[in-house]
């Protein structure tokens, strides 16, 4: 199948659908390509949470995982998806399904050196911005650990109290218990045994193990 799809943001672009119709039926007829459907969707966003009520787009998506699409015309990258995750990953599956994708405005043909060349640029971009979150959420964690905020799984020993952590008394003793052992040169089975002996629970109320109590003594904060 060869399909186009156009899609506007508002219902009131009274002629952007029209429009995007004539630009795509005129770039077919000057490369000799018949469309099989134009899909449209009309009146939804191309971002966020949206997309998901994007039906005409999910079809497509749909109909290139099953391997139906020849070849899928838009009018350009940010009419498809304007999210660059999201619109990396459905190339790279018109890729995987050897569908060809074309954009007219950015002059996009997947099957051309240039279109192959903008596909591993999108790449590359995506790549990016997967870089700049994950630094961004390694100086988030880092700022709230340096201010005493919750940034991961709260260890033993403390509590949340809203986004602040705050000393449990009761687990704390139990970890001065452990590091006491621990200084002493007792192994961690012999810990372990130690603190089911005498009752003692992990965080979540259950019996103590010799990974779980090897973890704690090798990354707790007190033992470090």
């Amino acid at each position: 199948m060869k399909i186009g799809y156009i899609r506007n943001s508002t219902l009131k672009q009274e002629n952007s659908v029209e429009t995007q119709r004539k630009l795509m039926n005129e770039y077919c007829e000057t490369n000799s390509i018949e469309l099989d459907q134009i899909i449209v969707d009309e009146g939804i966003s191309g971002s966020g949470e949206k997309t998901n009520q994007r039906e005409g787009y999910n079809q497509i998506l749909d109909l290139i995982d099953q391997g139906f699409v020849e070849t899928l015309i838009v009018i350009s990258i940010s009419r498809w998806g304007r999210n660059l995750g999201e619109t990396y990953k459905s190339v790279r599956l018109m890729k995987e399904k050897n569908t060809t994708f074309i954009s007219l405005k950015e002059m996009i043909d997947t099957k051309s050196i240039y279109g192959g060349f903008m596909i591993n640029i999108l790449s590359s971009l995506y790549e990016m911005e997967l870089e700049l979150i994950r630094e961004r959420t390694k100086d988030t964690l880092r700022m709230k650990k340096e201010n005493g905020k919750v940034y991961s799984k709260i260890s033993f020993g403390y509590d949340r109290d809203g986004d602040d952590l705050i000393v449990n008394e009761k687990e704390m003793k139990v970890l001065k218990k452990m590091k006491r052992l621990s200084d002493e040169g007792n192994s961690f089975s012999y810990i372990t045994n130690f603190l089911n002996r005498n009752k003692h629970q992990t965080k979540k109320g259950s019996k103590w193990t010799r990974q779980n109590v090897r973890h704690t003594i090798k990354k707790h904060p007190l033992f470090v």
